[in-house]
């Protein structure tokens, strides 16, 4: 798994790969993870709802409705900070305003 991930970004990844339904092994190749990060994500992801299990051989996740709610939250919010081109547009407008402005008290 690449360092600079973060953990809404991992949960992220294995919501998509399981949005149709995945066993743990395509998870861990779909999303570049090991079998301790799984386990690491995955009890958590379970009690928030996010996937369901079906317990066969190997077990199989499916991204449940509000899985499903999370990742149009995830991408709409990254859409909204880092824009099409990812050049993290709120930080670019903020910084903008920030210099054109001066503070209230300043004539």
């Amino acid at each position: 798994m690449t360092e600079n991930r973060k953990e809404f970004d991992v949960v992220a990844d294995i919501l998509r790969v399981a949005t149709l339904g995945s066993k743990e092994s395509e998870i861990i190749v779909g999303c570049d993870l090991d079998q301790d990060s799984l386990e690491k994500y995955m009890p958590a992801m379970m009690a928030l709802k996010l996937v369901s299990v079906k317990k066969e051989r190997e077990n199989f996740y499916r991204t449940t409705r509000r899985g499903v709610e999370f990742l149009r939250f995830y991408h709409g919010l990254r859409w909204l900070l880092w824009g099409k081109d990812f050049d993290l547009v709120l930080v670019n407008v903020l910084n903008k305003l920030k210099k054109d402005r001066k503070p209230y008290y300043v004539r």
